[in-house]
């Protein structure tokens, strides 16, 4: 099936997360009205990021939900033949002018368009990796002393903000909601790597639930309909038989 167009089991739900997504829009501002609010305030930061956290999580079960239609039926699952291009012998070729890199250019608040924002997929970690902050520590008795740590480079003042990392995050969400089928793709070979590592992966991404929900009163049922098409996807990959 093409990724592009989503399965007509999810699509209704795709209209109703958009319409999800207007409507908390229409309370707390667009991106570009959002990065000028003052969130010093604890509550009011954690009511936008309630309804934010919500619908991450919503997105990224729906995203997940189209995985399945993308995997091959169990029946043709098995070993692929993948074909490596050789490299051709070496060439030398007269050595060009390196170009110096050209500059950024400044951030525009005004115009989210052309901020970089991209979608998290938050890819369930490892549980059998020990974090370094556990890990047993060997020091050296013999050769040079450690490196000193580098000093963390000053932020800018753009990413310091409370404000613009909320706002960066809503327009990377009104991304994903305007075309799916790119990060389907992206969400497809991130699962891929990790099941290479974790083979429970698939199970914990359908349930993850996020640390702070919200709800929709307009549409209650829409967190339950999405997690039941994770759940159906969850089962078709899952499926060995």
């Amino acid at each position: 099936m093409n990724a592009a167009a989503p399965s007509p089991t999810n699509a209704a739900l795709w209209e109703r997360l958009r319409a999800t997504f207007g409507r908390v829009i229409a309370v707390i501002g667009a991106p570009a009205a959002i990065v000028l609010l003052n969130l010093a305030a604890r509550r009011t930061r954690l009511g936008i990021v309630r309804q934010l956290a919500l619908l991450e999580s919503l997105v990224r079960k729906l995203l997940f939900a189209e995985i399945a239609a993308l995997a091959p039926p169990a029946a043709a699952r098995g070993p692929r033949v993948v074909t490596i291009p050789l490299r051709p012998g070496l060439v030398i070729v007269n050595p060009s002018r390196k170009r110096a890199a050209p500059k950024p250019a400044p951030l525009d608040l005004a115009q989210p368009e052309t901020w970089r924002a991209s979608f998290a997929l938050a890819i369930p970690r490892d549980t059998r990796l020990v974090p370094d902050r556990h890990a047993p520590r060997i020091r050296a008795l013999w050769g040079p002393s450690a490196r000193p740590a580098e000093p963390r480079r000053a932020l800018s003042c753009e990413r310091r903000s409370a404000s613009f990392r909320i706002a960066r995050r809503f327009k990377a969400l009104r991304r994903v909601l305007n075309d799916p089928a790119p990060h389907v793709r992206r969400l497809a070979g991130a699962q891929y790597r990790a099941l290479v590592r974790s083979p429970d992966v698939v199970s914990r991404y359908a349930l993850v639930a996020p640390r702070r929900s919200g709800y929709d009163p307009a549409d209650l049922r829409l967190p339950i309909d999405i997690t039941c098409a994770a759940l159906v996807a969850r089962s078709r990959l899952c499926d060995s038989s």
